[in-house]
């Protein structure tokens, strides 16, 4: 790793942070509250399964977010450990808090996944959203630069739209597709054109 390890702050809708699923990284023009985020941006989620994961190459990392009367679980997984959960539900709305600290970690390579667990241990329907406000991460910033070579390394999708989906295989089975030569014109079976051969063939030898 290159350059100076220090505190940088990553917007949400930073191309080094993958999300998968329905977030909602458009501006909220129906949430009254959303200049309470920083810069007045969030990326939102409602649905169970949907994840953020961030890579970095440095040291300790902090998630921050809102927690409100509708949000929900989320859990953490770094560098494939075991995850933590969290409850992101609380009234009144508190803004910009901290919903993860990793605490110190050695500098290197890492990985992180935010995941929101909508259903964990709550069936309410209406507490589902979890939203990310901003990373802030102990690490050399060039690396988040979609210009830099450190930054194409480390990270394989890089639209750097504020929203990405995951573009999952087909699934189910194929099927056959015929193309005629002519429009409205049918294409001749192989067996039709045989026995049209041996018709000729017989003309001739008579």
């Amino acid at each position: 790793m290159s350059g100076t390890v220090s505190n940088t702050t990553l917007e949400d809708n930073s191309p080094a942070i993958i999300y998968i699923g329905d977030w909602d990284g458009e501006v909220h023009k129906g949430d009254p509250l959303v200049a309470e985020y920083t810069n007045s941006t969030f990326h939102g989620s409602s649905k169970k399964g949907d994840s953020a994961s961030f890579r970095w190459n440095g040291g300790q990392v902090w998630l921050f977010g809102a927690f409100r009367a509708n949000h929900g679980w989320y859990s953490i997984t770094l560098d494939g450990l075991e995850k933590q959960s969290f409850n992101g539900q609380q009234d009144p709305d508190v803004f910009q808090q901290v919903m993860f600290d990793s605490g110190q970690l050695d500098v290197g390579a890492h990985e992180l996944i935010l995941l929101n667990e909508a259903d964990y241990e709550n069936k309410d329907p209406a507490l589902s959203w979890v939203d990310l406000d901003r990373i802030m991460v102990q690490a050399d910033g060039a690396q988040f630069d979609p210009s830099s070579s450190d930054f194409a390394a480390g990270h394989m999708i890089t639209t750097g739209t504020p929203r990405v989906q995951a573009v999952m295989p087909p699934t189910g089975t194929p099927k056959a597709v015929y193309i005629s030569s002519a429009p409205g014109r049918p294409t001749m079976e192989v067996k039709g054109m045989f026995g049209l051969f041996l018709l000729l063939l017989c003309l001739l030898v008579r």
